[in-house]
């Protein structure tokens, strides 16, 4: 049994659509060729991310810094007088403040959870560079008034990787926000 032969199927080199049984694009009037043969197209640019912990359009480094900042609020904070203690059990034990900090970071969390376009990431770089400045108020605050009462009780303070963890996250944040949408701030838009 012989099978009627079938045409190929042709693309347009210009527009790109297919064609069966011909061998000229009839709006463009140009030889039609296989598809391995198309000239291939460049990549526009990224326009938005899907995933939440996409790292391109300069969301990495917000991803980063906040992520930084939970886990030194976590980990060990201060030590006087043969005590350690993290920044949670300090903002549990009465400097209410030190809670701003952590929130700064879940908040700028929720930004690149709900901000997933070029646009939308681009509009909340002031917001993600305040967030992020301002999050280290409370904490040179709380670091500021502990080393006062320590003075006062002539009690050494050693200042543990907990704090230098929460201060390089919200460093990071802070030159993330710059980035946040893709080209920095002070480059060319």
């Amino acid at each position: 049994m012989s099978h009627p032969q079938e045409s190929p199927v042709l693309f347009c080199p210009f527009c790109r659509e297919s064609f069966e049984g011909r061998t000229e694009c009839p709006e463009h009037e140009l030889t039609l060729i296989p598809i391995d043969k198309l000239p291939r197209q460049p990549e526009g640019p990224l326009e938005g991310v899907t995933f939440f912990a996409d790292p391109r359009l300069g969301r990495g480094a917000v991803l980063i810094g906040a992520t930084l900042v939970l886990l030194g609020f976590l980990a060990p904070f201060v030590r006087a007088r043969a005590l350690a203690a993290s920044a949670l059990e300090v903002a549990i034990d009465g400097a209410g403040n030190l809670w701003f900090t952590p929130g700064v970071a879940i908040v700028l969390l929720w930004i690149l959870w709900r901000r997933r376009s070029r646009s939308a990431m681009r509009a909340a770089r002031v917001a993600v560079f305040g967030l992020a400045a301002g999050g280290a108020l409370p904490l040179a605050y709380t670091v500021r008034r502990i080393g006062l009462v320590a003075q006062a009780e002539s009690a050494n303070v050693e200042w543990l990787w907990g704090l230098w963890l929460m201060v390089a996250g919200l460093l990071v944040a802070v030159l993330g926000g710059l980035c946040l949408g893709g080209r920095p701030v002070l480059g060319a838009d």
